[in-house]
């Protein structure tokens, strides 16, 4: 059975959203180059709440550096723990494209993600070697919109989309050291789940019994994924910003192939971050 259960993904989800929160939070003039630096947990990787059996943890320094223009790159080192062992096991590689209107209501980004697996990592989802999409993001007065898709790449191609709503609070400390955003959200993520499924059907001739053969079939089905609620909170003074984001997530539409189910329960997990901006 194939499963694209990319538990990495979720890592650059998360380091997308503190990249939005922080741009939320930024008051220092424009500069031409941004240099960014930090190191991330996640307290259960899950890939639309599907976990390994082992209830993996991550850690995963990253690094970026992104042009006034527009265009950015950013990696990060992706290091699992678990009751088994604590090792290395990936490198991720994004490059995309920024952009906004000049209200700065809109914006958004273009992006491809390359993953590097360790060889001794024995995971499923490591078969998943890249991904491209957009995001958008639409402010008012009253919620934040965010919207997206994207394709994920392995020896099949599975195609995704999201769509969510925030509010954020901002709140200025007395004497102004520091700003702190609290932005409660709900999320529904939708997308393929593409799989094999083989078995043994007898081979006849003239109704007459012959033998077996191996038949394999090939499903996928564009559906919801998960529905999340989390509450991300950020602390940003001068050059640094603090991140923590609890969240809830619950498992749709879990699939089944030859008797065995992805293992998917609701979830709280959570993700902190200490990020600075040069």
């Amino acid at each position: 059975m194939k499963r694209v259960t990319a538990l990495f993904l979720l890592v650059i989800t998360c380091l997308a959203v503190h990249a939005q929160q922080a741009d939320s939070i930024t008051t220092e003039k424009k500069k031409t180059i941004t240099i960014t630096a930090g190191v991330g947990y996640n307290s259960g990787l899950n890939y639309y709440g599907r976990t390994d059996s082992l209830k993996s943890q991550g850690i995963y320094p990253f690094a970026g550096i992104a042009l006034n223009n527009g265009l950015y790159l950013f990696s990060s080192f992706i290091f699992i723990n678990n009751a088994v062992a604590t090792t290395y096991g990936a490198t991720t590689i994004e490059a995309g494209y920024k952009f906004k209107n000049k209200k700065g209501n809109w914006r958004g980004n273009i992006f491809g993600t390359r993953f590097f697996y360790d060889a001794g990592v024995n995971l499923v989802q490591s078969v998943v070697k890249a991904q491209a999409g957009i995001n958008l993001v639409h402010n008012n007065k009253i919620v934040g919109i965010y919207g997206g898709a994207d394709a994920k790449f392995s020896n099949q191609t599975d195609f995704g989309a999201y769509a969510g709503l925030d509010h954020a609070f901002r709140f200025d400390p007395v004497g102004k050291k520091g700003v702190i955003v609290i932005s409660p959200a709900a999320y529904s993520y939708f997308g393929t789940q593409r799989f094999s499924k083989t078995w043994m059907q007898e081979k006849r001739f003239l109704f007459l019994p012959i033998g077996e053969q191996a038949v394999t079939e090939s499903s996928s089905r564009f559906s919801v994924m998960s529905y999340e609620f989390s509450c991300p909170v950020v602390y940003g003074i001068g050059k640094m910003n603090l991140i923590l984001t609890p969240a809830w997530v619950i498992p749709q539409n879990v699939i089944t192939s030859n008797g065995l189910a992805q293992k998917a329960d609701n979830l709280f997990y959570t993700t902190a971050a200490i990020r600075f901006d040069f």
